[in-house]
């Protein structure tokens, strides 16, 4: 089931009518039908593996904190048991498809069987394993370093399969959510209006910007030797902020969704295209993956204890397992390692910086900044073309026709025809609206005033958002770009 689906639309407010309505000791059982409701949606039986993985790490969770003496064997156990899920259902036929062509490669097949094509397992990717896995290793590592586990099967269960956070994340904190579990709750009026403004703003952002550029940088990306110089650059920012749209829509919409259920996840993005440099990108770009990938890979590496290399290594280490971790191909494996050397040489630049006091000093000036925030977005750029084309030669072309003076062609003629200029525009109104102080600072408090005040208004706001959507959307409806992952 899409959020961005009709199906969705009626799935939601029946679930969020039915919660508000039953007995409170009857809510928590009615997310956990509606969660498996909404996942066995896709292909039903794969809700018997989430109900498999659910109940070992259930039992994984209480044996840790019950048998100290053999905690570590069965943590051991459990990461293998989850990182083995993961690999088989993700990477067996990455990992087949890989070992056959480095066989071709050294030449150990007869002359005969050169041309036979590589052995495939009939495995279809179940929707959400990684976010899955990620959050069970998440909590039996945290049970092992002295978290109480969760005792009641039905909550865990619920934390596992909670649908707003189900297929794509935020990567939730059991404890976090735990602790809403605990006690009845009640309604709240300003989560129910801030999660009907949530959901808005994500289906704009999926729907009249995401979905709609999509529809360009697919042309794009399918007729790379056709581009000129501006379609090239249009192409590579394009798929970046498409991208964004995409994945931020999915969360805004996530999040709303469970505020309108009284509970909270955690946000995913913070500005993230204001950043002046890798590192501080990384802090404001899916940020429960981020964090995830620090914790439970980076610091278990050695952090940044220990020597210079070692610590640059393990920025490289981890950037690369996440790069692999978004997909079973060598491209993503590729764009993992290219995000780990920019994190790297930034680590260095900020080193040398430090160094010498003039440059310390031109730090703090806002030129620096800008000048920052401009090859932030140059090098998100090229990292976008590693991370969505299907062929590297793909990759070599569209950065040729970047560096080329070549004259622009379809794409750019495209976009200017297409509904994404003005939707964009649109959108970035809203966004000096929103932040914007000074003269419009008594308007946008006063619009916020009748949005909490004023139920006509609300009305009227959400009908104009939805008609505005209806209007923008593309002909058919796109799944979310994260759904592969």
């Amino acid at each position: 089931m899409l959020f961005n689906s009709f199906t969705y639309l009626l799935f939601l407010p029946l679930v969020v009518l039915l919660y508000w309505t039953i007995p409170s000791r009857f809510r928590s059982w009615l997310l956990l039908i509606a969660s498996y409701v909404f996942y066995m949606n896709w292909i039903p039986v794969y809700g018997l593996l989430i109900v498999g993985l659910t109940i070992v790490n259930y039992c994984l969770g209480l044996a840790i904190s019950r048998f100290s003496r053999a905690r570590k064997q069965i943590l051991t156990l459990g990461l293998v048991f989850n990182i083995g899920s993961l690999c088989w259902f993700k990477y067996a036929n990455f990992l087949i498809d890989s070992l056959w062509q480095s066989i071709h490669w050294l030449g150990q097949i007869g002359a005969t069987q050169q041309s036979l094509p590589a052995p495939v397992l009939n495995i279809l990717l179940p929707l959400g394993i990684s976010f899955f896995t990620f959050e069970f290793i998440h909590y039996i590592t945290d049970v092992y370093k002295g978290s109480p586990p969760i005792q009641n099967f039905k909550d865990f269960a619920l934390f596992a399969a909670f649908f707003p956070s189900q297929i794509a994340g935020p990567i939730k904190r059991f404890q976090d959510f735990s602790k809403q579990m605990e006690h009845s709750v009640s309604f709240n009026e300003s989560y129910f209006r801030t999660g009907i403004f949530l959901i808005l703003q994500g289906l704009y952002k999926k729907i009249v910007l995401g979905d709609n550029l999509g529809t360009l940088i697919n042309y794009g990306f399918t007729h790379t030797t056709e581009l000129g110089t501006i379609d090239a650059w249009l192409a590579a920012a394009g798929f970046t902020f498409q991208i964004f749209f995409d994945f931020s829509g999915y969360t805004d919409i996530g999040r709303g969704s469970a505020l309108l259920l009284g509970y909270k996840v955690p946000e995913n993005f913070n500005w993230p295209f204001i950043a002046a440099n890798l590192t501080d990108f990384w802090r404001r770009w899916h940020m429960s993956l981020s964090t995830w990938l620090r914790d439970y890979l980076f610091i278990p590496m050695g952090g940044s204890r220990g020597t210079p290399w070692a610590v640059r290594r393990n920025i490289f280490l981890t950037m690369v397992l996440g790069g692999l971790w978004h997909g079973a191909a060598w491209h993503y494996v590729i764009w993992g390692a290219f995000h780990g050397l920019g994190l790297v040489a930034s680590k260095e630049w900020h080193d040398f910086v430090s160094r010498f006091e003039h440059l310390s000093k031109l730090r703090e000036t806002k030129w620096w900044h800008y000048s920052g925030v401009g090859l932030t977005l140059i090098f998100l750029f090229i990292a976008g073309i590693l991370f969505r084309a299907e062929q590297l030669s793909d990759v070599g072309t569209i950065m040729e026709r970047m560096c080329s003076l070549t004259k622009s062609s379809e794409l750019t003629r495209l976009f200017w025809q297409s509904t994404v200029p003005i939707s964009l525009l649109g959108y970035i109104v809203f966004l000096f609206f929103r932040t914007k102080s000074g003269p419009f600072t008594e308007s946008v408090n006063k619009l916020r005033q009748w949005w909490d005040t004023s139920l006509s208004f609300r009305l009227v706001t959400c009908t104009s958002v939805a008609l505005i959507i209806l209007g923008f959307a593309p002909g058919k409806i796109a799944p979310f770009i994260y759904f592969q992952f």
